[in-house]
């Protein structure tokens, strides 16, 4: 079990360092230039952050288990409902100084969505699998006739 923890503790780590201080860099920078495109975005990385690491870490966790693919399915509809809560729907306003901006993101929600979906199919296949080959092992062997 420690190897297991330990190994859910790196790649939470590293989970986080990618998703953390990456796009925190690229916001820092973009925020100069324009501080009102970034005001709202900070709680959104930061939600996105948790639910990303807690599913590695969970996933890891319960790795070789049918729990694993229980959570990947429950990441792969938790992903979905983010995004479309994130991008409100997919049709943004902005309100920058003294000019009022709609942004149509329908396209790129309908793609993040299409994807998760693939993920979660994906998912549910291999829970499928999983539990096919622990009942292929649980089989009596036939006996050679003869």
């Amino acid at each position: 079990m420690v190897p297991r923890v330990a190994k859910a503790a790196v790649k939470g780590l590293i989970y986080f360092a990618l998703l953390y201080l990456v796009p925190t860099l690229l916001i820092s920078q973009v925020s100069g230039v324009a501080p009102q495109l970034t005001s709202g975005l900070g709680r959104i990385l930061d939600v996105f952050i948790i639910v990303i690491v807690v599913f590695v870490v969970a996933s890891e966790l319960t790795s070789g288990t049918i729990f694993q693919h229980a959570l990947n399915v429950g990441k792969a509809i938790i992903l979905m409902v983010f995004f479309v809560v994130a991008l409100d729907g997919g049709v943004l306003n902005l309100d920058i100084e003294s000019i009022h901006l709609v942004a149509d993101l329908r396209i790129v929600l309908v793609t993040l969505i299409v994807i998760d979906l693939i993920g979660l199919a994906r998912n549910l296949l291999q829970a499928i699998n999983f539990l096919s080959e622990k009942a292929e092992q649980q089989l009596p062997t036939p006996k050679p006739a003869g």
